[in-house]
């Protein structure tokens, strides 16, 4: 399911393109899902896309995308894949899993 709408028409295509792994009986990914909206909306306001799956809804998905915890983050775009787990609490710690830190 889609919890963030996709850009409007006349918009430029969504900067980043997030899919969440959770399972929803745990804390840490209720966590992770404000925390990576919150992230989101403090990196890229509204030019972003987030995907957020059930693995126990999603199983063949979750297979094919190699996913064997919870809650996991996957950096679909830009590419190539990037993928982070944990309850996405350390923003910096993020910026740099997901291989999205400015280089200075």
């Amino acid at each position: 399911m889609k919890l963030h709408p996709p850009p409007s028409t006349g918009q430029p295509p969504a900067e980043l393109e997030l899919r969440l792994y959770v399972t929803e009986a745990a804390p840490s990914s209720a966590r992770a899902i404000v925390n990576t909206r919150a992230f989101c909306e403090a990196l890229v306001p509204g030019r972003y896309q987030l995907e957020i799956l059930s693995i126990a809804e999603h199983v063949d998905q979750a297979a094919r995308d190699q996913v064997v915890a919870a809650p996991t983050l996957l950096r679909m775009r830009p590419l190539p894949m990037r993928r982070f787990v944990g309850d996405m609490s350390n923003p910096e710690r993020l910026l740099h899993g997901l291989g999205l830190a400015r280089k200075e």
